[in-house]
């Protein structure tokens, strides 16, 4: 990061005045650099002669918190005092304080209505005129001119000549800033003229020679400050007038004209002071020129020998502390500022000039050693500055700086904590706010175990508007923080946002390979491929190229393209390096996967072997097992076994030691060794490591071997094992079927189940309807489904056959079947966990039919019904079904008021979200908002590859044709079919609208291209059918 570059120190002024000055100024712009500032108003508490010793306590307590600069509770203390005791000689001063701190605060309008309440319930106390005097200049320190202007006009309208001298002067000041010179001579001059005696007089003077050298009237100006000089020689506007040219040039600027004008000045000067000011003049313009710094040194050192009790001794050490600052020399420059911030006071002069000073170098100091590399110093410096200048405007910055150096520092916790604050409280205008948000990521990304807070942090910097070089970075690490925590669509998005901001930046490969990584974990193996390849492309000898080559590999075998994956995990093992690489023991593994898959057992068995004699120990239990399965599929039983054998002898540890033993038994089970195979199957029962789902096939089994065996009523006792033990297992159902077969019967009769016991048959009928529906075997369910509500009684299976009932009907289009259905689960079982989803299915009917109003209901409903621990899904799925009822209602600004809702309420990743912004896009296509629409499709298809990415980008491009714009609705469509290659539907459709733009913009050999692609690709469908009739009419 660059030096940090500290602002310029600003002027100051000796003491003695000269005679003439016409003849030293020239034709300049003199501004409002030359009014030092006014004294300020501090308040003073009144004493009071009567009240209770309560009431003295009270109001002296609530004095003390202001003076502590504890603004909100000595705020709370005055209102409580006259709340206490409103008719005490104090109350005005209580309201008096309570709107200066309300000032402290920023909180204007709290201290405008307090001086208002002040001025009303008390006119003639003389708090009141002076309070709104205060809150003029508040105001015109603010720079919030109209209000300084109204209220400063207050104050004249019934001010002594002191305040209204003063608040003719701030006028005067305002008409200059608003570039009204004539308004501000007029006030200045009525301030010189009826005010003389005024404080305020002898800067009016000022100003108006400041305004005449704005306009260019010299003379006019010259004779101001002589005016000046008579009548005011002891005032500070009339110190130095004697090098009042050189001040000039100094205020603009112009350090070569300083120079010269003190070069002309040499041997006039007479007094001790103006010399000494003018050294000082001399050593800053040398420093300020730029490439002058060791003539600027010198003047410097000449200075602080000759004048070292002078008022501007310490701005010089300053300056000669910036020099070393600007040189790089940062540990000297340290030592410098620490002096200047440490030393007494100088005497005699302007103290808040000389607090600025210090101010300034305190803070310097720290920044000196956090850029000489002494974070820990630098964070004490900063946190002794924000405890020293507790309402210093830099204070806010300091504690920025002092959160990095922390983090420098390797205290990543306490860094954490420090930004948080500086996020928290520092005011509104603070321009690092979203920096110390992105730093404040890093610490807490650093802290450990906060990833969450670290991402929100992140997300917040970013909103906040980070500048340019940080906005790239911290797009990188938000793609970290998100893969992380299990959103890799949205990381890729990241990723691809780092490379648009900062292709040469230098993480943009590992950006482009964690974006492809990240599409993968997407499960969009296709597109990830295309970015493992890109990056091969980009960058063949880059770091992560060898990773790149695995998830290529890996891609096609996720795609299952068997082939493509075997000759990649071929080539990835073939790569130099990759004999030690940290993919090699999976590569073969999956080499031997991709070989098996294809039917190549002989190469599987050959890959799994490489597995087990070069990959590490993790990878050799899963070699053994695939063995094992690869030599059954050559009749090599006994082999099989013999790697299984090894598998549970030689890992204890391994999940996959219990399936292996029961593939030996399935083994000796096919080799009709149904004793053996019993044998292997217990042994695995009687492990305390077979897991629940093994356990209930193992129990099967078993009663399977017994059957061939011919020991049908051992088979039968077998067979109740299952169900009595594994009721709500897969194999259940067959298990019953198994009890029958053994029993006698031929296993389509339920008559054994009723042996179980009612609670376990019913369990098992519904597991059987169930598996029926999930297999698509819809009528059967139906039937199957019916019978179970007809006979059974358990109240926590009802409402799912209910559901399930409502489901199938719905989806064969007898519609009042299925409201009936599904009204039933919502009526009779309020409880249920099926109850949200019933509401929904309802509201999804409803609106098949029609029914926008009984939608809205059925939806509201749903909402209504979300479960306690919803994460926002079903409260965003039931506002999207709403916006959507309220659309077809034709209310359109409810509807996107809702489709707005379910996009905030939904969890990050959610589906639902996209979905909304398209259903508002669309509301905004039919409300004649179509810029809007484009806009939000646009978002859309770039964020989700989802089927909302697909439909919107779709939609896009239909959008785009209706406006007479084809040749940017074909430039959109022909994106969708690469990006959104998962969803063939979206994909026909825009080939057609790709057509029909082709056709409008005159191009008809391409229209007829399109057509035929989507009538070879998508044969059969309504597009390709749509597609052969508008062909034919070309």
């Amino acid at each position: 990061m660059a030096a940090f570059c500290p602002p310029p120190f600003p002027r100051t002024r000796g003491r003695r005045t000269r005679g003439r000055v016409a003849a030293l100024l020239p034709v300049l712009l003199l501004g409002g650099a030359l009014l030092l500032a006014w004294p300020k108003a501090e308040g003073r508490a009144q004493s009071t002669s009567a009240g209770s010793s309560e009431a003295s306590e009270a109001f002296a307590d609530a004095l003390s918190l202001y003076r502590e600069r504890l603004y909100g509770a000595a705020q709370e203390a005055f209102a409580d005092f006259r709340d206490a005791f409103p008719h005490h000689a104090r109350a005005p001063e209580a309201l008096f304080y309570e709107a200066r701190a309300s000032l402290a605060l920023e909180n204007s309008a709290a201290a405008m209505r307090r001086l208002e309440q002040l001025q009303a319930a008390y006119p003639m106390h003389p708090l009141a005129e002076r309070a709104q005097l205060r809150l003029g200049r508040y105001f015109f320190e603010q720079e919030a001119n109209e209000r300084a202007r109204r209220t400063l006009r207050r104050v004249l309208e019934d001010a002594g000549p002191e305040r209204a001298a003063e608040a003719r002067f701030l006028l005067g000041r305002l008409a200059q800033r608003q570039g009204r010179p004539a308004d501000a001579l007029e006030q200045s001059r009525t301030v010189s003229q009826q005010y003389p005696d005024a404080a305020a007089a002898p800067r009016a003077l000022y100003q108006v020679a400041s305004v005449h050298l704005q306009q260019g009237r010299t003379a006019e100006a010259a004779d101001a400050l002589e005016r000046l000089a008579q009548r005011y020689p002891a005032a500070p506007q009339a110190s130095s007038l004697g090098l009042a040219l050189a001040e000039v040039y100094f205020d603009l600027g112009r350090h070569g004209d300083v120079l010269r004008e003190l070069d002309q000045q040499r041997g006039t000067l007479e007094a001790r002071s103006e010399r000494a000011r003018a050294s000082f003049l001399r050593a800053e313009a040398l420093r300020r020129q730029g490439g002058r710094r060791s003539e600027a040194a010198a003047a410097y050192q000449r200075y602080l020998e000759r004048f070292s009790e002078s008022p501007d001794a310490r701005a010089a050490r300053y300056g000669m502390a910036l020099l070393r600052y600007r040189q790089a020399d940062y540990p000297r420059a340290a030592a410098l500022f620490a002096r200047v911030a440490e030393a007494a006071p100088d005497s005699g002069h302007a103290t808040g000039t000389d607090a600025d000073v210090r101010e300034r170098a305190a803070y310097l100091a720290a920044v000196s050693r956090a850029e000489a590399g002494e974070p820990g110093a630098a964070a004490e410096g900063f946190a002794a500055f924000a405890e020293r200048f507790p309402e210093s405007p830099r204070r806010p910055d300091a504690q920025y700086r002092r959160g990095r150096a922390l983090l420098a520092a390797g205290r990543p916790a306490e860094a954490a904590r420090v930004l948080g604050r500086v996020t928290a409280e520092a005011p509104d205008g603070f321009e690092q706010r979203a920096a110390a948000r992105y730093v404040r990521s890093r610490a807490l990304q650093q802290a450990g175990g906060r990833d969450a807070d670290a991402l929100a942090a992140l997300d917040e910097a970013l909103a906040a508007g980070l500048p340019a070089e940080l906005a790239a970075q911290a797009r990188f690490e938000q793609g970290q923080l998100l893969l992380r925590a299990g959103r890799p669509a949205e990381a890729a998005d990241a990723f691809a946002a780092y490379r648009r901001q900062a292709p040469e930046g230098e993480r943009v490969a590992e950006a482009l390979y964690r974006a492809a990584e990240a599409r993968y974990r997407t499960g969009a193996f296709a597109e990830a491929a295309r970015g493992y390849q890109r990056y091969l492309r980009e960058y063949p000898e880059g770091s992560y190229a060898e990773a790149a080559r695995y998830g290529l590999a890996w891609a096609a075998f996720q795609q299952e393209n068997y082939d493509r994956a075997a000759r990649r995990f071929e080539r990835f093992l073939a790569t130099p390096g990759a004999e030690e690489g940290t993919y090699r023991s999976d590569a073969l593994l999956r080499l031997g996967d991709s070989y098996y898959a294809r039917r190549r057992f002989a190469e599987a068995e050959r890959a799994y072997a490489r597995a087990s004699r070069e990959g590490t120990r993790d990878a050799r239990d899963y070699a053994l097992y695939q063995t094992g399965q690869a030599r059954t599929r050559t009749d090599d039983a006994e082999g099989a076994i013999a790697a299984w054998q090894r598998l549970v002898n030689d890992f204890p540890e391994s999940e996959l030691r219990e399936e292996a033993r029961f593939q030996i038994g399935q083994a000796r089970f096919q080799a009709e060794r149904y004793d053996a195979a019993v044998r292997a199957w217990r042994a695995l029962l009687e492990s305390s490591n077979a897991s629940g789902a093994l356990a209930a096939k193992a129990q099967y089994s078993i009663g399977d071997a017994l059957y061939n065996a011919g020991r049908r009523e051992a088979a039968a006792r077998a067979y109740r094992a299952v169900l009595e033990d594994y009721p709500e297992s897969a194999f259940a159902s067959d298990a019953a079927r198994g009890v029958a077969l053994a029993t006698g019967g031929d296993g389509g009769s339920d008559d054994t189940l009723d042996e179980l016991g009612a609670d376990a048959a019913a369990e098992v009928r519904f597991r059987r309807a169930e598996t029926q529906y999930q297999r698509g075997q819809t009528d059967a369910a139906r039937q199957a489904f019916q019978e179970f509500v007809r006979t059974s009684t358990r109240g926590d299976l009802l409402p799912q056959a209910y559901y399930y009932l409502g489901t199938i009907y719905a989806e064969k289009g007898e519609y009042r079947e299925a409201e009936g259905y599904l009204r039933q689960v919502l009526r009779e079982y309020p409880d249920s966990d099926r109850r949200t989803d019933a509401a929904g299915r309802l509201g999804a009917l409803y609106l098949q039919q029609d029914a926008p109003q009984r939608a809205l209901d059925a939806y509201e409903q749903m909402q209504e019904r979300a479960p306690a621990d919803d994460d926002g899904r079903v409260q965003a799925r039931a506002q999207y079904g709403q916006g959507r009822a309220l659309a077809a209602l034709d209310r359109p600004a409810n509807a996107e008021a809702r489709f707005r809702e379910a996009t905030e309420r939904a969890p990050s990743g959610a589906p639902v979200a996209q979905e909304a912004r398209v259903a508002r896009a669309g509301l905004y296509e039919s409300t004649g908002r179509p810029g809007e629409a484009q806009a939000l499709y646009r978002r859309v298809a770039e964020e989700s590859r989802g089927a909302a990415g697909a439909e919107a980008l779709y939609r896009l491009g239909a959008l785009l044709l209706e406006q007479d714009r084809p040749e940017d609705a074909i430039e959109e469509l022909r994106r969708l079919p690469d990006l959104f290659a998962g969803f063939p539907d979206w994909i026909a459709r825009s080939l057609l609208i790709q057509a029909r733009a082709f056709r409008a913009a005159g191009r008809p050999a391409q229209a007829r291209r399109t057509y035929d692609r989507l009538q070879d690709e998508f044969a059969g469908t309504e597009e390709a059918r749509t597609a052969r009739r508008e062909q034919e009419q070309l």
